[in-house]
């Protein structure tokens, strides 16, 4: 049976709907390369653990320069834009669904972390994804600075939002990386 493990983080909350993102990570059971490299990554970079915003754009810029230069982070990074809707919980959990049905190979099981999920919301993004046909085993919140995977997501958000809102270096980035296969839009 196929594992997948998917990290689930967004942006854009703070235009009050204007421009909301999901960003979804999907990895398939062997994550410790994977892991390795992004701690690499950070530290080459000078990201280190922290958030997209809170790094400078020089460590962004090379952050995702080794990402989306590793083939291994191929058909792993999705993201939804949505425009001018507020309900962003339902928006987290058809993103997320498109996200996994569209990498799964039956059959599969789902583990699935979506920053900043507090206990009570479990229940109600478990069954979300149930409903869209989303075979899930377990959904867990997760704080973004705790895990590589993560950070990434997190880092994936902040990078879509900047390349939408006309960063210049970002948007060349973003064209190789969909053209690299790395990043796709869900």
């Amino acid at each position: 049976m196929q594992k997948l493990y998917c990290y689930v983080d967004e942006t854009g909350q703070d235009t009050k709907g204007r421009l909301f993102l999901v960003a979804v990570v999907v990895l398939v059971s062997d994550r410790e390369n994977l892991r390795a490299k992004l701690r690499k990554a950070e530290q080459v970079s000078g990201k280190g653990i922290k958030k997209w915003m809170k790094a400078t754009h020089k460590q962004h810029e090379q952050y995702i320069k080794q990402i989306i230069s590793d083939s291994e982070f191929s058909n792993a990074i999705f993201y939804t834009r949505y425009d001018n809707a507020r309900n962003y919980v339902d928006l987290t959990i058809l993103s997320t669904a498109k996200a996994i049905l569209g990498k799964a190979k039956s059959p599969y099981t789902a583990i699935v972390f979506v920053d900043g999920l507090g206990r009570p919301e479990r229940h109600r993004f478990a069954a979300g994804l149930r409903k869209l046909k989303v075979n899930v085993k377990k959904v867990r919140g997760i704080r973004d600075q705790s895990d590589e995977f993560a950070r990434l997501a997190d880092a994936a958000a902040g990078f879509v939002r900047d390349n939408l809102q006309g960063d210049g270096a970002i948007q060349k980035l973003c064209q190789t990386a969909k053209r690299n296969g790395i990043i796709k839009e869900i």
